[in-house]
């Protein structure tokens, strides 16, 4: 045996080379690992006695009992992968830079809450659009599966008031709360008591708008707007031939949502000089307020608008349906860009409109809520995780080389009702109109996601 090496070391060396290459040559496994071969067939020996590893003429492989371990092993590895794809989402992304080429770095809570069932707070933003609706929803079907983990879970609407949201979020605390989740009016507002939670021990887990640089939170769990903003707008430059005129709707400033895609869509126009963009109102995510924008814009440019960029499938279904009101022939409407709401493919559809949308999936609020129960329980988490969403274009439209998609007219759901969202993790069958639900603190068994409703 080598001075450096004992016995104990070289048996060890053995197994773990055995059970990466399985099977080999006993002499050329000796070579690799620097045992002298007489040291080495001694040490298979005795390793064979205790069923470790199997010896055959000039060669070595694992024994029963180094099978049986590897596959418990293997396992338990399983059993710890599936636990991890349920708190940071799934692995392959859908759409390029979707998910960091590196894990995320992971955060755990300053105090384990040394309880078997906790009590949760979801401080929501507003409920003036069908998305903010399904947020609601996934989060509460995620609370009504963990009714062995959970003593309460209160949900607050804010009315997009951040003043009134910080207010809801300190009744929460002052009620019990172990720990907060938050779909933030305005996160700038948000940062001072996040900061303030999170050094009394209480973990703060953003859902959808929330995180900024130098902001104090356990976690942001939301979907790669930047990623969102540049796929959609490559498409529609390509579509439009990288000239003309292109309109672009967008949400809302306090919006991250808005901020990344906006600006990773502006990147990607100015790389080409024949583009010309006019950017319209913000429309705070609502369709009317789309629908008006539009129609302005058409009574200025006409048919010069050579395609309309939007952030949200709410400002294309009212931008479609204004250029529907204003005589444009099927056919004849510009390409349009937006994310995932039946409206949308409906008129695209039916009017033959090219349209690219990416899923903006409000599944990330269930995967928040998993998120905070691990943080609750002291496990430690991802300080940042993305949840990715599908591309999906009408047919007869060229899709950006290497991403998959699925056409319109596939996802589009003429039975369900216009507002429907897909990417909600709640089924085929989801519709918000009938969703109900009960978990511990719902006394009703019934959502509390009402549009318009502030409590």
């Amino acid at each position: 045996m080598g001075s450096q090496k004992n016995g104990v070391e070289a048996a060890m060396d053995i197994l773990e080379a055995l059970s990466q290459s399985g099977a080999g040559s006993g002499s050329a496994l000796a070579k690799g690992l620097g045992i002298p071969r007489a040291s080495f067939f001694r040490l298979t020996r005795q390793l064979e006695r205790h069923g470790l590893v199997q010896c055959g003429r000039g060669t070595v492989e694992p024994g029963t009992l180094a099978l049986n371990l590897l596959e418990g092993h293997k396992a338990r590895s399983e059993a710890e992968e599936s636990r991890r794809r349920m708190v940071l989402g799934e692995i392959a992304p859908a759409l390029p830079g979707a998910l960091p080429a590196e894990p995320p770095p992971l955060a755990r809570p300053a105090r384990i809450v040394a309880r078997r069932r906790f009590r949760i707070g979801f401080a929501n933003g507003d409920l003036t659009n069908a998305w903010q609706v399904a947020l609601v929803h996934s989060v509460e079907f995620a609370a009504s599966r963990q009714f062995e983990s959970l003593e309460s879970v209160t949900v607050m609407n804010a009315g997009g008031d951040a003043d009134l949201q910080n207010e809801q979020i300190r009744q929460m605390i002052a009620d019990g709360a172990d720990g907060i989740l938050v779909s933030a009016v305005s996160p700038r507002k948000l940062a001072p008591l996040s900061a303030d939670l999170l050094s009394h021990g209480v973990p703060v887990v953003l859902v959808e708008r929330g995180g900024f640089a130098d902001m104090a939170y356990t976690s942001f769990v939301t979907s790669n707007n930047f990623a969102i903003g540049q796929t959609t707008a490559q498409w529609l430059a390509n579509r439009i031939n990288h000239r003309g005129i292109v309109l672009m709707l967008w949400g809302h400033a306090d919006a991250e949502a808005s901020q990344s895609r906006d600006r990773a869509a502006r990147e990607v126009f100015a790389r080409y000089p024949d583009i010309s963009v006019v950017t319209a109102e913000p429309t705070s995510f609502q369709r009317d307020n789309a629908y008006a924008a539009t129609l302005a814009s058409i009574n200025r440019y006409g048919s010069d608008i050579a395609g309309v960029w939007c952030d949200s499938g709410l400002n294309s279904a009212g931008s479609i349906a204004a250029f529907i009101d204003a005589k444009f022939d099927a056919g004849k409407v510009p390409p349009h860009t937006g994310v995932d709401i039946n409206l949308s493919y409906k008129l695209a559809v039916e009017r033959r409109v090219s349209l690219a949308s990416v899923d903006y999936p409000p599944a990330m609020g269930m995967r928040a809520f998993s998120v905070l129960l691990e943080a609750l329980r002291g496990n430690p988490v991802p300080q940042y995780l993305d949840v990715w969403g599908k591309l999906v274009t009408t047919r007869g439209v060229a899709r950006p080389p290497g991403i998959a998609a699925i056409s319109a007219e596939q996802r589009v759901r003429w039975d369900m009702p216009d507002d429907l969202v897909f990417g909600t993790g709640l089924g085929p069958s989801y519709s918000p109109e009938a969703f109900r639900v009960n978990y511990p603190g719902n006394v009703r068994n019934r959502s509390a996601a009402t549009l318009g409703a502030v409590r």
